[in-house]
């Protein structure tokens, strides 16, 4: 995404005038299309750097804030879209995110901050630095910090009030950039926490109960749906990841002439529409007929988690959708990633380059912890052809698994005598296994190569835990 320019959004929602306006505009630049970000922003591919400083003025003027793909200016990922569409909490209304979105008004952070509903299944609540996830008491938040390329996330003593989020985010971002620049390396989180909170003034409250999810899942969000006030909402999805820019335009203006003052962006780079009344139904039935957009995609389409901007991703999943497609083979309850860090990984599955573009590892979640993302490798070094065979291996040991915690015996077992096979060093952080059978060739580390002839640098290429850490495990 490189030369993408991006468009921040209030917490993935944006007015249908101000979105058609910035269609009309890069038509007139010659662009055809825009791609929402998997951070709920509007990214466009400028021709030049003319065209690109051009609309960026023009966007500016118009209220809306732009960043560059590699700056560090961040977007704020809220679950607002999910508000009034899927469960929630309680005391959490759009009015709550609104009330904390204007805190950052004056500038936007350095650092990825999420405000995240945990009830709700459309917005993950740990791809951010700052992942902020409402609690039971009314207008307080679980606090949950993750490292820039890190899968390790620590949870946040106390609690602290809505209104106190924007200055506690940026005490954390001072202390945060301050600190990678005075020792080139993270403080222990200790001396970090009393260095924030001797600075932040904000009100908080004691932990009283331990944050506690709901199973993860992908929730269907995409077609219409009616709601329990009888209107609808309705989700868009595109197989190619971007909608053309007259759709735009016509979509803005059938928002205008219904009513309808806010459009939503989700992570899965999908636009939600909220609020569609009964009568105004075959309206917009018609603009999906003009355009050919479908609905009622089939849940293997849906459930991917894709990097932005990124086409080489795109036609790997379509080519692995065809695989299974082939194998005829069930994925409804699993969840993919492709080429997205474990850090910022919401997903089940996670697919990865293994060097070359055509080859493969794939790893698979073992735990949903609240403070580690722990993922083990599946299948290592495949070609592409044989990607989808090893996903159908996958899947059958999932549903395996599922049909014996259903179904435990209720007799005793004789246990039997297993001999030890092979030796593995794995991390006790993310359960992520070093063998020194397969090595770590996109690191530089040959097969073959023992564990203790590692470097004493070795880090784990998950969470970054010392070499010293890993502890040894026999596998049959």
């Amino acid at each position: 995404m490189m030369n993408s320019l991006r468009i921040l959004t209030q917490g993935g929602s944006i007015a249908p005038n101000d979105l058609r306006q910035l269609a009309g505009w890069a038509q007139d630049y010659g662009l055809t299309t825009l791609e929402i970000s998997n951070r709920q922003e509007i990214l466009l591919n400028p021709p030049s750097k003319t065209v690109r400083e051009d609309l960026v003025r023009r966007l500016t003027a118009l209220g809306l804030q732009t960043a560059e793909a590699n700056t560090q200016v961040q977007t704020i990922v809220s679950s607002l879209p999910a508000t009034d569409v899927f469960a929630d909490t309680p005391w959490l209304t759009a009015g709550v995110y609104l009330d904390i979105l204007a805190q950052f008004s004056t500038a936007q952070p350095r650092l990825k901050i999420n405000l995240i509903d945990p009830a709700q299944p459309l917005v993950a609540p740990f791809t951010g630095n700052i992942n902020f996830v409402a609690a039971p008491e009314p207008n307080y938040w679980y606090v949950f910090l993750r490292p820039s390329g890190s899968v390790r996330r620590y949870a946040w003593p106390i609690l602290i009030e809505s209104e106190s989020i924007g200055v506690f985010a940026q005490v954390v971002e001072h202390h945060y950039f301050q600190n990678a620049a005075d020792t080139g390396d993270r403080a222990t989180f200790d001396t970090f926490y009393r260095a924030v909170m001797a600075d932040f003034k904000g009100r908080t409250r004691k932990v009283e109960k331990e944050l506690t999810l709901p199973p993860a899942s992908t929730p269907a969000y995409e077609g219409f749906h009616q709601t329990s006030s009888g209107n609808y909402w309705l989700g868009l999805f595109r197989k190619p990841y971007d909608f053309g820019l007259p759709f735009i335009e016509a979509l803005c203006d059938l928002c205008r002439e219904t009513r309808i003052g806010k459009l939503y962006l989700t992570p899965y780079k999908t636009i939600l529409i909220k609020d569609i009344r009964e009568a105004d139904r075959p309206a917009w039935d018609r603009l999906l007929g003009r355009f050919g957009v479908r609905t009622n995609l089939p849940a293997w389409y849906l459930n991917w988690h894709l990097p932005n901007a990124d086409s080489h991703a795109v036609a790997l999943k379509n080519h692995i959708l065809h695989q299974l497609e082939d194998a005829d083979v069930r994925t409804d309850e699993l969840s993919f990633a492709v080429k997205v860090p474990f850090s910022e990984a919401a997903a089940s599955v996670v697919i990865q380059q293994n060097g070359g573009p055509e080859s493969f590892d794939i790893y698979q979640r073992t735990g949903h912890s609240t403070t580690n993302a722990q993922y083990v490798l599946f299948a290592k070094s495949q070609p592409l052809a044989q990607v989808g065979e090893s996903i159908r291996q996958l899947s059958l040991a999932y549903y395996e698994r599922l049909s014996v915690s259903l179904s435990e015996p209720s007799f005793e077992v004789e246990p039997s005598v297993i001999t030890p096979k092979r030796l593995v060093h794995e991390c006790p952080h993310c359960q992520s296994r070093y063998d020194a059978r397969f090595g770590e060739p996109n690191r530089g580390i040959a097969a073959g190569t023992a564990f203790t002839e590692l470097a004493d640098d070795y880090v784990c290429g998950l969470c970054e835990a010392a070499k010293a850490e890993f502890e040894e495990k026999w596998l049959v």
